[in-house]
Formats: structure tokens, C-alpha cells, sequence
């Protein structure tokens, strides 16, 4: 009898997150769907795409989503190999079976399915995503968003106003908007090679609902509990709680260092440039952040920060 991958996510899952993924027979994925605790999860839960919910997935590329509906009914996702999204409800979990067991006998297919309304890049929402934070191009483009907006809003306004005169360039005023434009950017320069000198190798594996997260390096991580955690330090410019981090207008707001302290003792650190400040609060709903002020965070800065508070 063939095995199919199965896996399921609770209310606290983010989108790609799931637990209990394994291969399994129809009789055990049918087991896994029945012992799901649908009562307690469908509560106050999302009718949508992400959802408390069991997903099959087979290997010609789709997948079968079985999650809560309206009036203690389910839903079912198919995404088909097109990546396209169709939708059904029944009324009793007898019937999620039936169809469960046409996936396996099927091979994949399913017929009778009503489309689904449009969805960007639905598949991200039946697919595993690993949550693997490493310094990437994407990462190093977050960390300069301030200066690719500004530099071509100072050229522009260069630009617009020699337009008026034209045959005229003013040498003075080109040289210090530019000057200014390096003067205020300078600090996230500066703090862009503080902080990959410290993150270069670093590797994080970490998602809102599991309490087990990986930090290291890609070779050599270990396995932390977010529940064996005592204190989360940030460092930055912010003195205001995280939510109302809109208070900071310093272009290098988004710069900041976070030290991890566990009861044990252990400590871990790493920078935004590893992962933003609003991604990694987002994986600790059950946790406060507590927020150091400093002018320019450096990690060093930081070190000694917690060094002498303690």
C-alpha cells in the first residue's frame, strides 16, 4: 500500500508550518484526521487557505488540505500540479475520509472540486517551508531600505531642479546633498560590516509554533527551547516597546542586536541582519522583548550593555 506524506497545523502555525510530518499509510493519515483535535482548534480559527488542519501531499505535486468550516463543517484545498487551488466542504468527518481514500486510490487526483478564489503563490501555504535565516541578498536588501529609497529621491530632486536651469549645474549644492546623503546613511554602512562580521556563518531554523528552534552554524547548530528562555534583550536606537517601534525616526532603526538568555545561563546573539526585528517577534508570541537604548547598537556595544547591567 503506498505512503503518503501527512502533516498537520494548529491555530499558532504560520503559513509552511507544520508538525507530525510523516509518511503515512491511507489507514494511518485517516487516524491522524479522526484523533485531530478539530473542537478545540476550530475555535476562533481562520477559514482559509492557512488554517488548523491536516494536508496530504503527493509526489506528482499536489496536495489535499482538510481543515474547519463554518457550522462544524470542513473544508477541503486541493492544489492541483498546475498550482491552481479547489475547494469543497462536507458535513462529517465520515465524509473527509471518502475523499481522503479517492486521493490515495486516485493517485494524486481529485475531480468535483469548485475553484478556489485567486491566491498568490498558493502553494506556499500546503508546502513546508524550512524557516532557515542565514545572511542573504534579500536580508542585506532589507537592511538597506533606507538608503536605496533615499538615494534616488535625492538624485530626483537634483534632477527636477536643474530642469528649471537648464545649462546650469551647481557643483556646491550637488556636493553637499551628497555629503549629507553619506553622513546619514554612514552609521547603517557602518553597522552593516559590524554585524556580519558577527553573522557571517551564523544559521537560525526557527517558526512561530514549535517551541524547538536551531541556532549555529549550518555545520555545527544546536537544538534550543524557547520555553527554557528567561530574557530576550534587543539593542538599538528604540526606546519605546516594540509595538510602537514607529516612534524611531533614525535612519538605522531597523539595526539592532538581540542577546538571548536562557535559565541556564547560555546566552546567544545575533543581529537584524540575520533576521529582521518584526520576523523574529513574530516567532516568540509568548515572550517579552526588552528594549536597550543605543545610540549606534553595535554587537560590542551591546556585549558590554549586558555585561555591566548584570
Amino acid at each position: 500500500m503506498v505512503k503518503l506524506i501527512s502533516k498537520v497545523q494548529f491555530k499558532i502555525s504560520e503559513k509552511g508550518e507544520f508538525h507530525e510530518v510523516a509518511d503515512r499509510h491511507l489507514e494511518d493519515t485517516i487516524a491522524l484526521i479522526l484523533s485531530y483535535p478539530w473542537e478545540t482548534e476550530r475555535s476562533l480559527a481562520s477559514i482559509e487557505l492557512t488554517c488548523p488542519s491536516v494536508t496530504i501531499e503527493h509526489p506528482i505535486g499536489t496536495y489535499l488540505k482538510v481543515g474547519p468550516y463554518f457550522s462544524g463543517k470542513f473544508s477541503l484545498y486541493y492544489l492541483d500540479t498546475n498550482n491552481k487551488v479547489y475547494f469543497h466542504t462536507v458535513d462529517t468527518l465520515e465524509d473527509v475520509c471518502i475523499w481522503v481514500k479517492s486521493y490515495y486510490d486516485q493517485e494524486g487526483y481529485l475531480l468535483g472540486f469548485e475553484k478556489y478564489s485567486f491566491t498568490i503563490n498558493p502553494i506556499t501555504h500546503f508546502q513546508t517551508n524550512p524557516f532557515e535565516y542565514t545572511i542573504s541578498t534579500k536580508g542585506i536588501i532589507g537592511f538597506f531600505t533606507f538608503i536605496l529609497w533615499m538615494t534616488p529621491v535625492t538624485l530626483l530632486m537634483g534632477l527636477l531642479k536643474s530642469i528649471g536651469r537648464p545649462g546650469e549645474f551647481n557643483f556646491m549644492a550637488a556636493l553637499a546633498a551628497t555629503s549629507f546623503l553619506l553622513l546619514l546613511c554612514s552609521p547603517t554602512i557602518y553597522l552593516f560590516f559590524n554585524y556580519l562580521s558577527a553573522d557571517s556563518k551564523h544559521y537560525l531554523q526557527i517558526s512561530k509554533g514549535h517551541d524547538e528552534f536551531l541556532f549555529g552554524t549550518v555545520d555545527n547548530n544546536k537544538v534550543y527551547y524557547k520555553s527554557d528562555i528567561s530574557e530576550i534583550n534587543v539593542y538599538g536606537t528604540n526606546r519605546y516597546p516594540i509595538e510602537k517601534k514607529g516612534h524611531n525616526r533614525r535612519p538605522w532603526s531597523e539595526c539592532e542586536v538581540f542577546l538571548i538568555v536562557f535559565k541556564n545561563g547560555e546566552q546567544i546573539r545575533f543581529t537584524s541582519l540575520l533576521i529582521s526585528t518584526s520576523r523574529l517577534t513574530y516567532k516568540f508570541p509568548d515572550h517579552r522583548f526588552t528594549n536597550h537604548q543605543r545610540f549606534i547598537p553595535t554587537v560590542e556595544s551591546a556585549v558590554f550593555a549586558y555585561i555591566t547591567s548584570t
